[in-house]
């Protein structure tokens, strides 16, 4: 994959943080990335993570966000002197005994972005629903758009101190958003639907994480006749291919997309410096847990300073993948800070 054929928009972030308006006067907005996106009525929306925490009272003390049992907003506070704990990385608190996270620095929601020529975006002023008390009391992440049978099925992940699961919502307008629940328990994420039926049956692709020293953070397949019942999981890929750009995981990206050779699957790899670059995978269209083609080299990697450098920073994380004309529009978190947008030739990532 050549550089050459990849052209991000020189409006890039196309989104940013100064877009997105707090929830709360307490908190300050420090990133919207990861979106899942869809056409409609002639525009683009986009679901968008936004994370969100409280600001600083002290140099020494942090104040993370979550929610409380009864759905409002609630907070813990740690002393960054505690050496019980491990705050390195900025996106979680770790207890050093155990390796166990014991909180998030920052809370998720999701927010729409909506706009007519899918560059310049109006971001709305409020969540498009809040995170569950219970089973999401850390937040709501990376969520999916796919269009179904007439209407848009978000998969996302649901944080709580009891894991990450994948859930499922739906919308016909992206007004109104109902909740389906929770169809794959913790430890699970970066779940993606196809956007029609193959043999009759519903297909997903998700990411089991693997934390007994079994196993390795892979992509998996499964099928369901109901969206909310699903088995026959089996491993599709997996990260040690010997490409150094993703050693350590990879994890579904974008939905699939339909072509006349297959389903277009772009997904994320991840090395052991944790740099996250975006790679893609050829499903056959009639029995998508057989592989006909996957790439050596990454398509795209983390090389413009949005990418580069911020909130988590080395990372290109793509959510969105939309057809337009020749091109393939993807729409993906720079860096855990903003939303940018690139178009590749699609015949250039069928090669």
């Amino acid at each position: 994959m050549h550089n050459s054929s990849i052209r991000r928009c020189g409006a890039n972030p196309v989104i940013t943080a100064a877009a997105v308006c707090p929830t709360n006067r307490q908190m300050r907005v420090v990133g919207i990335f990861n979106c899942g996106g869809a056409y409609l009525n002639g525009k683009i929306y986009l679901v968008c993570r936004i994370a969100e925490m409280f600001d600083p009272v002290s140099e020494n003390t942090l104040v993370v966000p979550c929610m409380g049992r009864d759905g409002s907003l609630t907070s813990e506070t740690f002393e960054l002197s505690d050496s019980r704990y491990d705050f390195s990385d900025k996106r979680v608190i770790v207890e050093r005994r155990t390796k166990k996270t014991v909180a998030l620095t920052s809370l998720s929601t999701f927010r729409l972005a909506v706009s007519d020529d899918g560059i310049h975006f109006t971001v709305s002023p409020a969540p498009c629903f809040l995170p569950d008390p219970v089973s999401e009391a850390w937040g709501t992440e990376d969520p999916r758009v796919t269009g179904l049978e007439g209407r848009f099925y978000l998969t996302y992940s649901s944080v709580s101190r009891d894991g990450v699961g994948v859930s499922l919502c739906v919308t016909d307008d992206f007004s109104v958003f109902t909740r389906i629940g929770m169809i794959l328990p913790p430890a699970n994420k970066d779940a993606v639907l196809f956007p029609e039926k193959i043999g009759g049956n519903y297909y997903l692709l998700h990411r089991p994480t693997m934390d007994c020293g079994i196993g390795d953070s892979d992509i998996w397949i499964a099928d369901s006749p109901d969206l909310v019942h699903w088995g026959n999981h089996r491993h599709l890929c997996g990260c040690h291919t010997g490409n150094v750009w993703e050693e350590q995981k990879i994890g579904a990206g974008a939905p699939p997309v339909l072509t006349d050779r297959g389903w277009l699957v772009l997904y994320h790899g991840v090395d052991m410096h944790d740099r996250y670059s975006i790679g893609a995978l050829l499903l056959d269209r009639d029995n998508p847990s057989t592989i006909l083609w996957r790439t050596e080299h990454p398509v795209m990697e983390p090389e413009m300073p949005y990418e580069k450098s911020g909130f988590f920073s080395q990372t290109v994380f793509p959510c969105t993948a939309l057809k337009a004309g020749r091109d393939i529009v993807i729409y993906y978190g720079a860096a855990d800070n903003s939303i940018c947008r690139v178009n590749i030739p699609l015949e250039e990532l069928l090669v």
